[in-house]
């Protein structure tokens, strides 16, 4: 019988006192056997770190590995690319402290990647259901359009032009392409679209068409926070270009911008009227020109300085 290979769950965790025990819980009881669990706390002041220990102290033997360790507040981005570059294994399950897993999630997706045999394949993701604080489950009126199953060597069209259809805790990763194309940009508020988009260019992206994890929504959701990640979105947007120009067709980025441009004045209507020209102006040179990067980061800093 073939040993099955070492696959590594990867935990950046965050004062998420209150949930950490269930996203572990939800770690124990994973159906694959041969796991190894990391976890990094990134400077939690509510004791985040020490409930993870008491938790694991008698679930050490499900793991053929655990990794526990504390470091200064870096940051989301620095984090996970810190929890990622500790494990060992090839695929690397990223999960946030305050989701929690299905129990055949990480066997599944194993499953799904032994079949497709995608030498080039560097994400595999999955669908999830919603949870609020106390852990009860959400029903969404909006149902994004999810990518067909299995691997996809263009994702990156969908991702530009389309929404982020990834959900996080449904995420696993080939180690290797995750580090070769830098991690995540811990400059960037949107650090997961922009690794998506960068993985995507140059590796095979695919998706397995079940649900096997639960994301957790927080309340705090404000119109501040909003305009920031809108932000962050024409500045995510404007890398993507610089990086990879001519990938993206002209006429699709001259419809991409307009309907950002929407978006834009949706957030900024209210507060900032005496915009108007600038957005009419860009809409209209949109016409007549494709808009470049420098067009994305100049109103993704218009945003930025609204949210300050």
């Amino acid at each position: 019988m073939v040993a099955l290979p070492l696959v590594s769950v990867a935990i950046p965790a965050y004062n998420h006192a209150a949930y950490i025990e269930a996203c572990l819980a939800s770690v124990c009881a994973q159906t694959y056997p041969e796991l190894e669990l990391v976890l990094i706390d990134d400077g939690s002041t509510d004791g985040t770190l020490d409930i993870a220990w008491r938790f694991l102290e008698p679930h050490r033997e499900r793991f053929r590995r655990i990794v526990l360790e504390r470091q200064e507040n870096q940051g989301v981005s620095a984090t996970s690319n810190a929890v990622i570059a500790a494990c060992r294994g090839e695929w690397v399950h990223l999960l946030g402290s305050d989701d929690v897993l299905y129990p055949h999630k990480v066997e599944r997706i194993q499953q799904a990647i032994a079949e497709w045999d995608c030498a080039d394949l560097a994400l595999v993701h999955a669908d999830a259901d919603f949870i609020d604080r106390h852990g009860q489950t959400i029903t969404r009126s909006r149902r994004p359009q999810r990518p067909a199953p299995g691997p996809d060597r263009e994702a990156w069209r969908i991702f530009f032009l389309g929404d982020n259809f990834i959900v996080n805790p449904t995420v696993a990763l080939r180690r290797e392409a995750f580090l070769a194309v830098g991690g995540f940009d811990r400059n960037l508020a949107l650090e997961d679209i922009d690794c998506w988009l960068r993985l995507s260019a140059r590796h095979a992206i695919a998706r397995v068409p079940e649900v096997l994890a639960s994301y957790r929504k927080h309340p705090g959701n404000t119109l501040r926070r909003r305009v920031r990640m809108l932000g962050a979105q024409f500045h995510t947007f404007g890398k993507f270009l610089a990086e990879h120009p001519g990938l993206i067709p002209e006429p699709d980025i001259r419809r991409h911008f307009r309907r950002n441009l929407r978006r834009f004045w949706r957030r900024m209507r209210g507060q900032k009227p005496w915009l108007l020209p600038l957005v009419v102006g860009a809409w209209l040179k949109s016409h007549l020109q494709t808009p470049q990067a420098e067009d994305y980061r100049r109103f993704g800093g218009r945003l930025d300085r609204a949210a300050v």
